[in-house]
């Protein structure tokens, strides 16, 4: 049986979960999720939680990595997914120079090697970035299948919501991208 694929590659684009899915409201984990998606292909896609502050605070990741840090004021991390959480990832402006750098759009790449880790640690060679443990992921049509549901809403990314805005305003501000007030988002459209 051949593969289908979405007509739209939504790399570089992000997920925004409605509150009122039913797939995604009895799923703790993904309620009120904002996600970036990084890889979207044939073969599923791939995805980064931009939203969601871990317990892990990235002095304490650096110091896990012994990593001597100068860092005045650091980032959260955040919780990339459920999906491995035993792996690093950094979501970052610029190109990809790293070891383990792939590029997902002009100026937005993700690394996973440890030098990177050590430049932002002396705050050097990183403009924006943001660092995830874990990630998402979904089966080849998975993503395409819930789309069709309406379980998610997608919406073009910017460097604010991606790296500058604090991690409670994100989601309302991917929402806002649709023109509607937040707290009454819905994934049924047009029903009064």
């Amino acid at each position: 049986m051949p593969k289908t694929f979405l007509h739209q590659n939504l790399t570089h684009r992000c997920l925004i979960a409605p509150r009122d899915s039913d797939a995604i409201a009895n799923d703790d984990f993904f309620a009120d999720s904002l996600i970036y998606i990084a890889r979207h292909d044939e073969e599923g896609a791939m995805g980064l939680l931009l939203n969601r502050p871990s317990t892990v605070g990235i002095s304490e990741l650096l110091s896990d990595l012994q990593i001597v840090s100068d860092l005045v004021n650091p980032h959260a991390v955040l919780q990339g997914g459920p999906m491995r959480p035993e792996v690093g990832f950094v979501l970052h402006t610029g190109q990809p120079v790293w070891h383990s750098s792939i590029a997902v759009s002009e100026n937005v790449c993700i690394t996973t090697s440890k030098d990177i880790l050590e430049a932002i640690a002396h705050n050097e060679g990183v403009g924006n970035y943001q660092i995830m443990l874990g990630f998402a992921s979904w089966g080849a049509g998975q993503l395409e299948a819930e789309l069709k549901r309406g379980d998610w809403l997608v919406c073009e990314p910017d460097m604010e919501l991606l790296f500058n805005l604090p991690y409670d305003e994100r989601w309302s501000a991917a929402a806002a991208k649709f023109g509607v007030n937040s707290p009454w988002l819905s994934s049924e459209v047009g029903h009064a």
